[in-house]
């Protein structure tokens, strides 16, 4: 569950959980997948030793975020402006607090959440310098939808009902459980000693709003228009994918690779859609680095979460 909130211009709420180092000079924004929610650390011990301040932001209607209204039309774009508008605002608070400034911001973003993520580097390239995306199908052919679609038991049909309709059908398929993410039972990596946990506690918090978040993704999908923008990202940029994972492959990636300058395809050997986990220390290790192009000048950069949290809360 998050820790803090963060209110938008329009009074809907982001729900924030903040990780690793507070006082650190470098911010990575973590986007989840489709289900998820943003209280999930793939490695707590990696991450605390990385030196970092880690980021998780709740797409709208999942964990702590409010939902969409009813008259807005969800789309990728949508929540990355919403994340431009935190960083930038954040920005402000540094300047005002004379607190611990950040520069450009790393981000990572995990299956659907990697669509958030290219889009925030795309529309805001000044706000991101280091970007990592794992097992994110590519948004060609059927899009974004399939994946989720098929781990979530949808017909075709199903998965583009009315959005008045589409909650309804997403919950009388039961409730979520690891395999909607595409995640093995018998993947090795679940071993890893507190993972299990930490992922129920993930798929719980995201259907905390019942099938509100799930429900936002699947329309946003239906527009590919956020692809693109892809080109005008100038992060540096890694693309990673388990080659057992049944959401994306690595052919995905090379989709990604040839609209992203400069980008590289990592294909994990014997890797499921835990790869974020496997590969955690590498991903930590691309997003840590800022590059030597990215501002860094004092009082250009995000506050802490919870400095921007709480100023935000009294304004």
């Amino acid at each position: 569950m998050a820790n803090q909130h963060f209110t938008l211009p329009t009074g809907r709420a982001l729900g924030l959980t903040a990780a690793g180092d507070p006082g650190s000079r470098r911010m990575v924004v973590v986007c989840h997948p489709a289900p998820g929610a943003g209280g999930f650390d793939p490695d707590p011990l990696i991450t605390a030793a990385s030196g970092i301040q880690l980021l998780m932001i709740d797409r709208p209607g999942y964990g702590s975020s409010d939902p969409f209204a009813r008259d807005d039309d969800p789309t990728i774009e949508q929540h990355a402006d919403d994340l431009a508008y935190f960083l930038n605002h954040s920005e402000r608070v540094s300047r005002n607090m004379n607190a611990v400034d950040f520069g450009s911001v790393g981000v990572i973003g995990w299956g659907a959440g990697g669509a958030t993520a290219l889009s925030l580097a795309a529309r805001y390239p000044e706000l991101v310098d280091r970007l990592a995306i794992v097992g994110l199908a590519k948004a060609g052919g059927r899009g974004l939808i399939e994946p989720v679609r098929r781990m979530l038991g949808l017909s075709r049909i199903e998965s583009f009902s009315p959005r008045s309709e589409l909650s309804r059908v997403i919950a009388a398929h039961g409730e979520l459980t690891l395999q909607s993410l595409g995640i093995d039972e018998t993947d090795s990596v679940l071993a890893q000693r507190g993972l299990r946990g930490r992922l129920d506690r993930m798929i719980d918090d995201a259907a905390r709003q019942g099938a509100a978040g799930l429900s936002s993704d699947l329309i946003a999908f239906r527009d590919r228009s956020w692809t693109l923008d892809l080109p005008a990202i100038t992060a540096e940029t890694l693309l990673i994918y388990g080659d057992r994972d049944p959401t994306a492959t690595v052919g995905d990636g090379h989709w990604y690779g040839r609209r992203i300058r400069g980008s590289r395809v990592v294909d994990v050997k014997n890797a499921g859609a835990l790869a974020i986990v496997s590969q955690w220390q590498r991903i930590l290790a691309h997003v840590t680095r800022p590059t030597s192009s990215a501002p860094v000048a004092a009082a250009d950069g995000p506050a802490s979460a919870a400095a921007s949290a709480s100023a935000s809360a009294s304004e």
